[in-house]
């Protein structure tokens, strides 16, 4: 459970930012039409992640320094400011964001793609009903807008919400039928909806589009975890093999391909895998946890005892978030 203070303190923060809402929504609904994008914004990072995961990259410092320098001069910019709510949360400063985000409003009505950065925010936040709102009204500002609709389905995904997910898969499909991130994730929403043969063709369908790129893991992940997870850990095996090829520093796929090579009895490279994850995750408490099942399979009691003792602390620490 969270400390007390803690909990004050999330439930402050929720509160804030209900606030917040009210205000902002008045401003779009009451303020002037919005610019389109410029060269600028087309410039800042895409934040269209995976997993609503700012990049961490270090020229966004600099990038905010002289927006900041900028607003010194021209403080009633909405461009500089809408610019700069994006560039923290690409920084992963959410209420930051919000707050410029807000004073931009107040000079320029927002157009759907910085709704959808607002709902960035909020998501950032973990306030997903927030973040759904906002991504709704973006939608209906723009309703062929492919990034709207993919994180409207990623969110509905993470509330559980998982026919209104595949709606929005679909409608994403349909405007661009090669999207690997919304097919791969179609199949995810319809494993969930316990439509298992649609999944898996879904799923396939990602990997095949993906083996053309060579640069993405999570479509190659996702197929394998399915396999694994469906008691089909052979067939997972070489999909998740791909995974940790194309990204060797991706704790997850070590762990997934450490859990199938367990599951086939190719025991010492099922620990090999297990050890790596750990080593690149090294406060992952489940990754610990698989890891101390693995050695207990293996016959190591002590090294077993070890890694559970220090999953059961690290999903302590986790408890106090």
């Amino acid at each position: 459970m969270m400390a007390g203070n803690k909990l004050m303190k999330h439930f402050s923060i929720r509160l804030a930012h209900r606030i917040r809402i009210g205000g902002l929504l008045c401003i779009v609904i009451c303020a002037s039409p919005a610019q389109t994008r410029t060269k600028s914004d087309q410039e800042l990072p895409d934040s269209s992640s995976r997993v609503f995961d700012p990049a961490k990259d270090p020229s966004l410092a600099t990038i905010e320094a002289e927006l900041r320098h900028e607003l010194e001069l021209k403080p009633d910019s909405a461009s500089l400011l809408f610019r700069l709510g994006q560039v923290l949360l690409r920084e992963n400063k959410p209420k930051e964001s919000l707050d410029i985000y807000t004073r931009a409003a107040r000079f320029q009505k927002p157009n759907a793609e910085q709704l959808r950065f607002v709902a960035m925010d909020y998501v950032l936040l973990k306030l997903y009903n927030d973040a759904i709102h906002w991504l709704q009204v973006a939608h209906s500002m723009d309703s062929d807008d492919v990034n709207v609709m993919y994180d409207l389905g990623r969110c509905f995904y993470t509330q559980s919400r998982f026919h209104e997910a595949e709606e929005m898969y679909v409608k994403v499909l349909k405007i661009e039928p090669g999207s690997i991130k919304a097919e791969e994730n179609l199949g995810l929403t319809l494993d969930k909806e316990v439509q298992p043969d649609r999944a898996e063709v879904a799923l396939r369908a990602a990997v095949t589009w993906a083996e053309r790129q060579q640069t993405d893991e999570w479509p190659f992940l996702n197929l394998g975890t399915f396999l694994l997870e469906h008691a089909r850990a052979g067939e997972a095996v070489p999909f998740l093999e791909k995974a940790v090829s194309t990204a060797p520093t991706n704790a997850v796929c070590h762990e997934k391909l450490g859990r199938a090579l367990m599951q086939i009895e190719n025991v010492q490279a099922g620990l090999s895998e297990l050890e790596s994850a750990a080593r690149i995750d090294i406060k992952n408490p489940r990754i610990h946890f698989e890891l101390g099942r693995a050695y207990r399979h293996a016959g190591q009691a002590d090294k077993a005892a070890s890694e559970f003792a220090l999953s059961k602390s690290l999903y302590g620490e986790h408890s106090e978030d």
